[in-house]
This record gives C-alpha cells, sequence and structure tokens, in this order.
C-alpha cells in the first residue's frame, strides 16, 4: 500500500468518479483505474462499486476512507513539519556551553542568533569541555563550545571543528604582593608563593605541574580550584598566587589584582565542535555557519 494510493482512492471518493478524480490529480483514467484495482487486490477486499457513469464505496470502502483521510491529514502535518524544519520555523538545537562562557560572550552569540531565528527552541548544556565532547559523541547534542587542542580534536575523523578565539593562561597577583609589578612571571618568581592551584581533573593541572617539574620545585599549594571567582578572589587578597585565562581575568578585573603573563606561555583556544554527520542538517548548519562568522568582541 502506498500513499499515493490513498491519495487516489480520496479522490476517487470525493468525487465519486473515476474519470473526473483522473482528470483532477492530471493522470489517466486506466492508469488510475490500475491502481484502485491492485490496492483492492492487496487489500483482499472491495473498496468500489463500480456504476455505468460513477461509483460509490463499499462498507468496507467507507471506513478506508475514513482512515485513509487520518493517515494523509498526518503525513500532510508530518511533510509540513519537516519543511518547518527545513526553513529554520520549528526544531531544538541543543547546544553544550562552558561553565565559563559567560567570560567569553557565548550568550551574547547565541542570543544574536536567536533574533534571527525566533522559532527554534534551544536547549543549553552547561559542563566541562571532556564531558561536552562525550556528549556530542552519543548524540545527545548537536554543537559544543570547548577548551581544547587542535591535535586532539584532529585526532578524531568524526568531528568538525573550528577555532573561535585564541586565549592564555596568566598570574592573578594582588597589588599587595611585589611580583604583581613585574611585566613577567618566571617560574622561579613562584618558589616561596602560595599557589592556588587548579583542580585536578582539569587538563591545565598537568600543564601547571609539568611547569613545576620541569624547575624542579615544589608548589606551597593554599587549595586547589578551577572556579574562576574563587581563585580570583583568593589571589585578590593576597593569599596566594593563582591562575586564569587572560579573558576571564580581564573581565573579573579590580585594582586589587595584576594580571601578569607567564614566561611559559600555555595557551587555552575556544573551539566550537559539532559531528560532520550533523553539519547538512538544517539547524546545525545555519548555526555552524553563523558560529564560524561571528566576530567575538
Amino acid at each position: 500500500m502506498q500513499i499515493q494510493q490513498l491519495r487516489y482512492f480520496l479522490e476517487i471518493a470525493r468525487l465519486g468518479n473515476i474519470t473526473a478524480a483522473a482528470k483532477s490529480l492530471y493522470i489517466s483514467q486506466p492508469s488510475l483505474s490500475q491502481q484502485i484495482i491492485k490496492l483492492e487486490e492487496e487489500l483482499g477486499i472491495q473498496l468500489l462499486v463500480r456504476h455505468s457513469k460513477s461509483v460509490s464505496l463499499t462498507n468496507a470502502g467507507e471506513q478506508f476512507a475514513q482512515h485513509a483521510q487520518r493517515i494523509i491529514g498526518g503525513v500532510d502535518q508530518l511533510s509540513d513539519l519537516m519543511q518547518k524544519h527545513s526553513l529554520l520555523q520549528a526544531g531544538t538545537l541543543k547546544i553544550g556551553m562552558l561553565w565559563v562562557g559567560g567570560y567569553l560572550h557565548l550568550p551574547e552569540l547565541l542570543a544574536s542568533y536567536h533574533r534571527l531565528y525566533p522559532n527554534i527552541k534551544y536547549s543549553l548544556t552547561v559542563d566541562g569541555s571532556a564531558n561536552l565532547l562525550k556528549l556530542l559523541s552519543n548524540c545527545m547534542i548537536h554543537g559544543a563550545f570547548v577548551i581544547g587542542e587542535e591535535n586532539r580534536l584532529a585526532k578524531d575523523e568524526e568531528l568538525y571543528y573550528r577555532k573561535l578565539q585564541d586565549d592564555y593562561y596568566v598570574a592573578v597577583v594582588s597589588t599587595q604582593n611585589p611580583l604583581s609589578r613585574k611585566e613577567v612571571l618566571q617560574t622561579e618568581d613562584l618558589q616561596n608563593e602560595n599557589i592556588i592551584m587548579p583542580a585536578k581533573a582539569s587538563a591545565f593541572r598537568r600543564e601547571v605541574e609539568g611547569i613545576f617539574a620541569r624547575h624542579f620545585l615544589t608548589p606551597n599549594i593554599l587549595c586547589e580550584s578551577s572556579q574562576s571567582d574563587v581563585v580570583i578572589q583568593l589571589a585578590s587578597q593576597n593569599l596566594g598566587i593563582g591562575f586564569s585565562s587572560r579573558s576571564i581575568a580581564l573581565a573579573l578585573k579590580t585594582d586589587a589584582y595584576a594580571i601578569v603573563p607567564l614566561k611559559e606561555v600555555i595557551y587555552r583556544p575556544i573551539y566550537y565542535v559539532t559531528l560532520k554527520e550533523l553539519v547538512e542538517y538544517p539547524s546545525v548548519r545555519a548555526f555552524t555557519r553563523y558560529v564560524s562568522r561571528y566576530r567575538f568582541e
């Protein structure tokens, strides 16, 4: 049974005449008659009573018409919905957002895109880069903003990625500390200082530990945290020297602390990632193009 056969039958039922229905459907009368015969043979029951100049429905035909009308109505609604998806007039876009996304102007990006396509619904998942990449891999989100390394992203053949922002880590030093007046902070400068280390789960933690290890230094760890606002507040009170991305340190800047570049630069570029298999899906394609062209302040 084919959808087109249902449409043919309903048109015959509406007009009560096969010839008139054939003209309405722009097909030949013999072709239309043959399609209905095939339908009846497949169903194993007669749907039409053929008269000399008209047709009428059998009892089975009347019930078939009722159900066929509901099916066609559902198909038409589904087709209309899919067209709206194609035209970005419907659908849900599931995006992964970094914990620090607010400091990176990502909400402004989403808001400006929403103004372009107000009928699209949005679902945001806020998490760290590693978890967001897992969610993307499991198709639980459509795209994500992550902190990453290009060589690692490039190894995953399923990913499409685009670098959005270049950023790097800096030291956050209280203005009460003489080190706040240095132009660049050497690793040796940290030898006798309390250090606010990144959390153990952070990829940045491994890089900081590597710097200390290369200089044969053991840091005096005050505490461990990757919450940027906590790190900056502790550093501002001269309780220890913390580390933060430059963009976040600038966003939260007060007179209580200085932003001092590190001699050994650790980069933290921000990427937008999605799956290659999703790139041509209308809502994902449009969002990916918009993100790729967006100009961050």
